[in-house]
């Protein structure tokens, strides 16, 4: 069953998603994922994503929804939007921002974005292996 977080958007609770996830993958399956890396990086960027991009940055909160399974770790991250295109914008040089979704589609198996009935914005990742 998915577990819910719903967190300030605030800077500094990226690395407290981030332990959440990892926190509640390893209670699920007893020694983690093969994926833990992979999942924490993900986790901070779409967390990230969050707080930098949308209202919860100013004042809000956004939700961290965590669905372990054997074999699949999906990762949603709900915000008050404006909700954004979902595609990857190409970084130039040394651009410090606008490679968080192109590292999302790197490291997860399966990636996208939905608007809830709510309206809020829902950037989601899922994770595979066998079990």
């Amino acid at each position: 069953m998915p577990e819910t977080l719903t967190l300030p958007g605030l800077p500094s609770m990226v690395p407290l998603a981030r332990r959440a996830a990892h926190a509640l993958v390893t209670e699920v399956l007893p020694g983690g994922s093969p994926r833990d890396d992979d999942i924490a990086l993900v986790v901070s960027e779409l967390t990230s994503n969050a707080v930098l991009h949308s209202a919860a940055g100013e004042g809000g909160a956004f939700d961290l929804v965590i669905d372990v399974t054997p074999g699949r770790v999906r990762i949603e991250v709900a915000d008050p939007g404006p909700a954004a295109a979902s595609g990857c914008r190409d970084s130039e040089g040394h651009d410090e921002y606008q490679r968080g979704l192109m590292i999302v589609a790197e490291f997860s198996d399966k990636w996208g974005h939905d608007k809830a009935a709510d309206g809020k914005s829902v950037r989601w990742a899922e994770f595979r292996w066998t079990a």
